[in-house]
């Protein structure tokens, strides 16, 4: 069969059909656990050949070549029989379980013991926790067909199915939360590159996902086999955990792809572990990784962990496993949220303290926080530090988004070539001074510990170009730049104090103005930032939870979609103009599975109000609203303005309760919600947007103030100096669309947090 790139298109439209199929997670995990038992028929072809007396550990009929293929005369399982062989007989065999009748084992599943080689444990380990989700056995036969038709053996076909590896992985982003299960090639690469991989060297990472990082190291490595001892060597020097079960599963199956037939991968949870009691038999050369973060531990977990670094943030926790489990002489490289770097908490600070004080943290690279775009905007920066030495002087690097594009996404997303600078300043290291910010700098270890009082955000983005953070990463930073600028004022006071006998003290008391300047600056911006971050984890689905039973963003679409047609039908909407396809270039930032992207024509409609004549209109003298008239905490009804309306006029620009007012001109996307009973109208200041069916209007009013801050609606209008919003502009503007409960509760949510932001600025 030839791979091609629509592979992962065709089994996802077979699967769509399928009734047991829910989103794309389940797509994907469906469709791996049949390639890891195509990979591993074709694997065990090899050990049948080369080994004498190679036994599979799977029962003859549950091997994949004799229930997944037809047999000589084209015939093949399908249907129920198919489904019932699959989810009563192949799936518990593998699981471990016996297939009995009465007392008597028709398949004993499968077993493993302390002696069962890797190579033959890891089925049983790969299926624990798999799930047969299709309900249908004959759109489960399509798939398995086309699935059976890869040809793993044939060199071009392997290695064109790297791409459909790819395919998947990209898939999986927005399958999963957050990044959770995949960290971008150019990332893992790049960090491979700059770690310098040795063979006999053995490598670890204790949250391996899908095995990016190992199969960067792998491709690093390769480059130093020679001979077969050289191979043997580079087999062995991988060892990856993973808890759970999808991206173990994927892993496994991405090594044997690879052609290590013993996976050194395990599905188990690394911090499920005492801490203390590793021993130098636990720890490896070079530790590779991307803790999740954004995850919490309970305190079940956090028992593991001495006193001192007990956190409920998951990061922190593998951040001491990596720090305890790195080799005297070892080097490490590790992707670690921006939380980390600012955050005082008990468990940051000593982690820091420990990673300073007893490791040689040597280079922290800022990397753009739309590196994992538009799956999350938390930034991340890379920890290079090795076990050799306490760290003396710390270098950081930032790494700028290139000229040629605004961020970085799902189909233009970060290339190992967007490293080169970073790579060539790696090697020739020197200050890079940008404006009164540093994109590249260094600090020794003094400073980091006492100074800054472990507060390691340095050679950041500048402000204008920072992403909005979550806001309980905002208010770690808010809490550690506050701690850090009152220690600078307290200390600039001190010395004032014991300088008053007459020595000079100019350049203390600038140090102190300075510090102040800061912090008013620092407060100043504060309640904005805040209100920017509730916002935008609102919209991505991150402030209130999801609940299956309020059904999803597709459901309701397809409600308002025929309350569209209904208004067509009664001639009181006009047909609009075919849309253009949304394209992933265009989402903005990553939302729930259970939520849609529309445009605005889809849910409702938006009209221009009247263009007002003076002296020439006719009709009744009737209140209008303005722009000035429209705020972001509601309607202003103090400075209502009058004009001539004519009948026509009147019942064409009536507001209805609900309807959402936009600001055209002036405050460009300035909105309000209309929800008064008396009589109002409407001038050409302002689009009137009313929806279709059932939504909450108040919620997409708070879209577009986040909108307004991300400068969105500024990148839709037109204009050079003057900006308008047009409707065709407005038009364009992808909004996020959740269940209606959902955005009902959304809506109180914010009503309830963003008041205190208001008090905060006062």
């Amino acid at each position: 069969m030839a791979m091609q790139s629509g592979f992962i298109k065709r089994i996802r439209d077979i699967m769509w059909m399928d009734a047991g199929i829910n989103g794309d997670a389940q797509r994907i995990e469906q469709m791996v656990w049949m390639l890891f038992l195509k990979v591993y028929d074709v694997k065990e072809d090899d050990w049948e050949l080369n080994e004498d007396n190679y036994e599979s550990i799977i029962p003859e009929d549950c091997r994949w070549r004799n229930w997944a293929k037809a047999d000589s005369k084209g015939h093949a399982m399908t249907g129920d029989t198919l489904l019932n062989f699959i989810n009563n007989i192949l799936f518990p065999v593998l699981k471990g379980n016996d297939i009995r009748d009465g007392d008597k084992i028709i398949y004993e599943g499968v077993k493993v013991t302390p002696n069962t080689p890797v190579k033959k444990a890891i089925v049983k380990s790969t299926f624990e926790d798999a799930n047969n989700y299709m309900k249908d056995g004959v759109y489960l036969r399509q798939v398995i067909d086309l699935i059976d038709k890869i040809e793993f053996d044939d060199v071009k076909e392997s290695h064109d199915f790297g791409f459909v590896y790819e395919e998947i992985l990209r898939s999986l982003q927005s399958a999963g939360s957050s990044g959770e299960f995949y960290t971008p090639r150019a990332v893992t690469d790049f960090m491979a590159l700059m770690i310098k991989p040795k063979l006999s060297e053995k490598m670890a990472d204790f949250a391996c996902g899908t095995g990016g990082f190992i199969t960067s190291w792998l491709g690093q490595l390769s480059k130093q086999v020679t001979d077969t001892t050289a191979q043997r060597q580079l087999d062995d020097s991988i060892y990856g955990i993973e808890k759970k079960p999808f991206p173990y599963l994927l892993c496994v199956t991405n090594m044997l792809l690879h052609d290590i037939e013993v996976p050194n991968i395990y599905h188990m949870n690394s911090l499920q572990h005492n801490l203390l009691d590793y021993t130098d038999d636990d720890k490896f050369d070079v530790i590779m990784m991307n803790p999740p973060f954004g995850g919490s531990e309970d305190k079940s977990i956090q028992s593991f962990f001495p006193d001192d670094l007990k956190s409920s943030e998951t990061a922190d926790l593998f951040m001491a496993v990596i720090l305890y489990r790195l080799k005297k002489g070892g080097r490490a490289a590790v992707v670690i949220p921006d939380g980390f770097l600012f955050g005082l908490d008990n468990a940051k600070v000593n982690l820091k303290k420990k990673l300073i004080g007893e490791f040689n943290l040597h280079t922290i690279i800022r990397l753009p926080s739309s590196v994992f775009s538009p799956y999350t905007s938390i930034a991340t920066n890379i920890l290079f530090f090795d076990n050799t030495k306490p760290t003396t002087e710390t270098w950081f690097y930032r790494v700028d988004i290139p000229s040629d594009r605004k961020h970085f996404s799902k189909t233009k997303p970060m290339e190992l070539k967007h490293f080169d600078d970073c790579i060539a300043w790696w090697n020739d290291r020197k200050v890079i001074q940008d404006g009164e910010f540093f994109k590249a700098q260094k600090y020794p270890a003094e400073y980091l510990l006492n100074d800054r009082g472990c507060n390691l955000d340095l050679c950041g983005y500048p402000r204008e170009e920072e992403e909005i953070i979550s806001p309980s990463d905002l208010v770690q930073k808010y809490e550690a730049e506050c701690t850090f600028l009152n220690a600078e004022i307290y200390k600039a006071i001190s010395i004032l104090k014991s300088s008053l006998n007459g020595e000079n003290v100019g350049s203390y008391t600038q140090d102190m103005i300075g510090a102040c300047g800061k912090m008013s600056e620092l407060h100043e911006h504060f309640p904005e930032d805040m209100r920017k971050s509730i916002l935008q984890y609102a919209m991505q689905g991150k402030l209130v939870e999801q609940r299956p039973e309020e059904g999803t963003g597709e459901e309701l679409y397809r409600q308002i979609q025929a309350e569209k047609q209904a208004l067509m039908k009664a001639g009181r909407l006009k047909k609009e103009k075919e849309l253009l396809e949304i394209t992933e270039d265009e989402v903005p930032f990553d939302i729930p599975d259970s939520w849609k992207w529309v445009r605005l024509p889809e849910i409702g409609t938006s009209s221009l109000g009247k263009t007002l004549n003076k002296g020439t209109d006719e009709g009744d003298v009737v209140p209008y609203l303005c722009s000035i008239n429209v705020y972001w905490n509601g309607i202003d009804l103090s400075h209502v303005k009058t004009a001539k309306f004519s009948v026509i006029d009147k019942e064409k620009y009536l507001l209805h309760k609900g309807d959402l007012l936009v600001c055209e001109g002036g405050d460009v996307g300035r909105s309000a919600v209309w929800d008064g009973d008396m009589q109002m109208y409407y001038q050409n200041a302002l689009h009137c947007v009313r929806f279709f069916g059932t939504v909450s209007p108040y919620y997409f009013k708070y879209c577009l103030e986040l909108y307004k801050y991300n400068k969105i609606i500024e990148s839709a209008s037109k204009g050079m100096t003057n900006k308008h919003l047009v409707q065709g502009s407005l038009y364009s503007i992808l909004f996020p669309l959740p269940p209606l409960a959902e955005q009902k509760r959304i809506v109180e949510k914010l009503e309830e947090l963003l008041p205190y932001c208001e008090r905060l600025g006062k």
